[in-house]
């Protein structure tokens, strides 16, 4: 295995050697144990003659902690993590679904929620994803999406979002909010909300024409978003 080319985050040389011998003490070990691994790793470092005393392993090992490709306590690395099939569904779901729900998950899955949990903090302990909380619910997404992009994602893959969005993408000519009201069969106060977090975005553009606010879809930006497709 090439650990280089599948190397989650940035390393250095020392790191990605440690931790291949760090996957080579839980391959014999139940748990990473942080005294153990360094006398194994200090032990193992004899025959690639690498000159690293222990605290120079100690620092590494820290370094690859904060960076969340190990943690004290599991049985795997994170280049592990992905290996467990409902673990990968779980994870594979949530990139899918941005902003998903925990019951959504458990529905749609059909997977125990007690083994959810595990799996999901098991992700979460190892940055493949953030939680956030919204509207009084916690909710999931890749954790390569920075704070703005969780919002933006979670607004925009939701059921009414996607008929707004959708609507508009037909109807390039100019909506206004009583005309999305009536023909999506929203009540008036739900697309205000949808409508406000879209400029909030910067997803519509607004226009006041003679009388009447029209919306429109920001073209520009919803296909570097790939919202058109």
């Amino acid at each position: 295995m090439n650990i280089l080319k599948i190397m989650p985050v940035e390393t250095t040389e020392y790191e990605t050697l440690i931790l291949t011998l760090v996957q080579d003490y839980l391959n014999q070990n139940k748990y990473f144990n942080m005294r153990k691994v360094v006398s194994f790793i200090n032990a193992k470092l004899r025959s690639y003659s690498v000159d690293l005393n222990y605290r120079a392993i100690e620092e590494i090992l820290r370094s690859l902690t904060k960076k969340k490709l190990i943690d004290e306590g599991t049985r795997f690395t994170k280049l592990d993590v992905l290996n467990n099939k409902n673990r990968k569904q779980i994870y594979d779901f949530i990139l899918k679904n941005p902003g998903v729900y925990f019951n959504t998950i458990v529905r749609d899955l059909k997977i125990n929620k007690p083994v959810i949990v595990w799996h999901i903090n098991m992700l979460a302990r190892f940055d493949f994803i953030k939680r956030e909380e919204f509207e009084n619910h916690e909710i999931y997404f890749d954790s390569r999406l920075s704070g703005m992009n969780r919002k933006f994602r979670y607004f925009t893959s939701k059921e009414e979002s996607k008929k707004i969005l959708e609507y508009l993408k037909k109807n390039d000519y100019g909506i206004t909010k009583t005309h999305l009201s009536i023909n999506l069969g929203m009540h008036h106060n739900t697309i205000t909300k949808y409508l406000t977090k879209f400029e909030e975005f910067n997803i519509i553009l607004k226009k006041k024409i003679a009388k009447r606010t029209l919306y429109f879809l920001n073209e520009d930006l919803t296909e570097a978003l790939n919202l058109n497709t």
